[in-house]
């Protein structure tokens, strides 16, 4: 969660795409990690800077016969630039 945020902050959008599967599902018809890149570089074109705070995370592992499972909660509190205001 703290890299999505770094990359995303930084606009290193190699970087965060790179956190996701292969295949990753974008939209309804598209997958891959070379369309999630373009879908973020497409929302974020007119988003100012963003400042991502995480934190709280609690991070569950499987248990048994669920080893390969992970659930989790974290908080996020986010500052977005947008135009001349700040959306807290």
């Amino acid at each position: 969660v703290a890299r999505y945020a770094v990359c995303l902050d930084k606009r290193d959008l190699d970087g965060l795409v790179a956190l996701f599967v292969p295949d990753v599902q974008v939209g309804r018809d598209t997958t891959g990690r070379r369309a999630l890149h373009d879908s973020f570089a497409t929302q974020l074109a007119t988003v100012g800077v963003t400042i991502l705070n995480t934190g709280t995370h609690q991070i569950d592992l499987g248990g048994p016969g669920a080893e390969n499972l992970a659930t989790g909660h974290v908080y996020c509190k986010a500052e977005i630039q947008d135009g001349d205001r700040w959306i807290h």
